[in-house]
């Protein structure tokens, strides 16, 4: 099998996304005062005693493809006061895929994704497809396979001062 090396711009990617402050009403001011970091880890899975056991191996120097990586962000507010509407959004990584897995959403934040490279975003994106049904050319949407989603993102309510939040999602390496 053949050894992918992951580059650092992959990684450094994500986390300039996650930082660079989208031009929307919900994220005005959000981006100040608040630190974002992102590990990408290997996910090793194992049958031990009839079990699925997880390992985690941090910062891994390469993968094979099929390995599934684990994508996570760290918010932390460090501006002193409250911040309200930040949006955290990651790309899925080149040569990978979205497999799930990811933070659901909660009270607090929703959890969004793309399959149009970050330009729209919703919970379940669709897609169109034209089929023929009883001898109609007819034009549907319908749910997008999880495969073909670009970008993860979590649109949260509110960061308290000093507070972390992690979100996290995995990718399977093509």
């Amino acid at each position: 099998m053949k050894r992918i090396l992951l580059p650092t711009s992959l990684l450094l990617g994500a986390v300039a996304v996650a930082q660079t402050p989208v031009p929307s009403s919900a994220q005005t001011g959000a981006a100040t005062g608040v630190r974002v970091s992102l590990a990408q880890d290997l996910v090793r899975s194992q049958v031990q005693g009839g079990k699925t056991v997880e390992t985690i191996v941090q910062a891994p120097k390469s993968v094979l493809p099929g390995d599934v990586l684990r994508e996570e962000t760290t918010v932390r507010n460090v501006s002193g006061k409250a911040v309200r509407s930040l949006l955290v959004g990651v790309p899925v990584p080149r040569g990978t895929e979205y497999t799930g897995g990811a933070t659901p959403s909660t009270a607090r934040w929703k959890l969004l994704f793309s399959n149009d490279g970050g330009k729209t975003y919703s919970a379940a994106p669709m897609r169109t497809v034209t089929v023929t049904e009883n001898g109609k050319t007819t034009t549907k949407q319908v749910p997008a396979p999880i495969n073909t989603y670009s970008h993860v993102r979590w649109a949260v309510t509110d960061l308290k001062p000093d507070e972390t939040l992690k979100f996290a999602f995995r990718v399977r390496v093509k």
